[in-house]
């Protein structure tokens, strides 16, 4: 199974599947892998379908039923999930699409984050349906736009689907990740009056002002790290990511934006979020600056699991099995389409070979050794799901 899977994650690092992180540009992102794995299924018998989620991005779905029982289980069953595409290519130091082997790794852009774990989850997937005693249903689905937007996994759950239980594979080094933080991404304007360069006190500049938002928004994530945190996740935090103004060097500038996210600790509201952010803001510099505080463009909840919840379990009897110690139980500072899935009632862990610090680096790489105990630790899964 090792073997199927290396080679499936050679080709599948060599299908770009670069994700247009919100350009506005029409693109069949995923299409060559969705294409290329379903291939691989209907080889195998294995039904397959596509979900629309935008033009020319389809979420991909399988199923294989169990042995007795047959498709009218509507619930009860385990889904294996990651996502097709992967962050952009620019300044790598190795060529993206390249899968070299060198030293016990496999390079190229996805082979950690997250076509590592497809190739892992797709091998398991496929000697389970071989299998002769298959107690549940399980499905496989990969996601299309998981790097900017999370719309697949958004989309996915708009289907009934006969599972109550998730893995969703990230580089996680095969670690049962229970908790990860949400995030609320949003834009404050700031407008100042336009004047010649060379007379700047018959203007205001934005940009001066805006830097003054900058240092209240400094201090808030201070104020944010002395809060009580997750036991697992810490405090939340925000962070500034971009900032432009102006037109040109000889004019004051009359606006200036930001692009902020905040990063959100399960139970907190991302759009109270915003709005307690704002709060902060304009108290500390009062109506002097002209500010406009726009509609968060992404809101993604949080996740926190259960330690005690069934599938947790379930992973610690195979990470004993396979890997013969128990695995590690952690938190996430990132977030993952899992939450999603845990929104919508499955119990949801993230779970994947590799290690998350070489998700989106210019040398971006994954151990094979990774992905053979992934494969042995997905099959344990799959062939003793349901618990008993």
């Amino acid at each position: 199974m090792s073997t199927d899977a290396l080679h499936s994650l050679r080709d599948l690092i060599a299908i770009p599947s670069v994700n247009p992180m919100g350009t506005g540009r029409a693109e069949a992102v995923e299409r060559g892998v969705a294409d290329y794995i379903e291939n691989l299924l209907r080889r195998a018998g294995i039904a397959c379908e596509r979900q629309a989620v935008a033009e020319g991005r389809e979420n991909l779905i399988a199923i294989i039923y169990p042995s007795a029982g047959g498709p009218h289980l509507k619930r009860g069953g385990l889904m294996l999930n990651s996502h097709m595409d992967t962050v952009p290519v620019a300044n790598m130091a190795i060529e993206p699409f390249d899968p070299v082997i060198r030293e016990g790794r496999v390079y190229g852009r996805g082979s950690c984050d997250a076509k590592g774990s497809i190739a892992a989850m797709l091998a398991a997937f496929l000697a389970h349906a071989d299998r002769h005693e298959r107690r549940g249903p399980v499905l496989l689905a990969l996601t299309v736009d998981e790097e900017y937007s999370f719309a697949g996994a958004w989309k996915l759950i708009e289907r009934e689907l006969p599972v109550s239980a998730c893995v969703a594979g990230e580089p996680t080094g095969l670690a049962t990740i229970i908790a990860h933080k949400g995030v609320a991404r949003w834009r404050i304007k700031v407008r100042g009056t336009s004047a010649h360069g060379a007379t700047p006190h018959l203007g205001r500049s934005a940009i001066y002002d805006g830097a003054r938002v900058s240092l209240a928004l400094e201090a808030y994530a201070g104020e944010l790290g002395e809060r009580a945190g997750h036991p697992l996740l810490g405090q939340p935090t925000i962070n500034v990511g971009r900032i432009w103004g102006g037109q040109s060097v000889n004019m004051v500038p009359d606006t200036c934006e930001f692009e902020i996210e905040r990063r959100l600790l399960p139970g907190e509201d991302g759009r109270q979020a915003v709005h307690e952010c704002e709060a902060w803001v304009r108290d500390r510099l009062g109506d002097e600056i002209d500010l406009i505080v726009e509609d968060p463009f992404l809101v993604d909840p949080a996740l926190d699991t259960s330690p005690d919840a069934p599938l947790v379990q379930a992973l610690a009897r195979a990470h004993t099995a396979v890997l013969d110690r128990p695995g590690a139980i952690e938190g996430a500072h990132y977030g993952t389409d899992g939450s999603k899935f845990a929104l919508a009632g499955f119990e949801t862990v993230v779970c994947g070979p590799g290690d998350i610090k070489q998700a989106h680096t210019s040398t971006e790489s994954i151990e094979i050794s990774q992905i053979e105990l992934a494969v042995r630790f997905y099959d344990y899964l799959l062939a003793n799901w349901p618990p008993v």
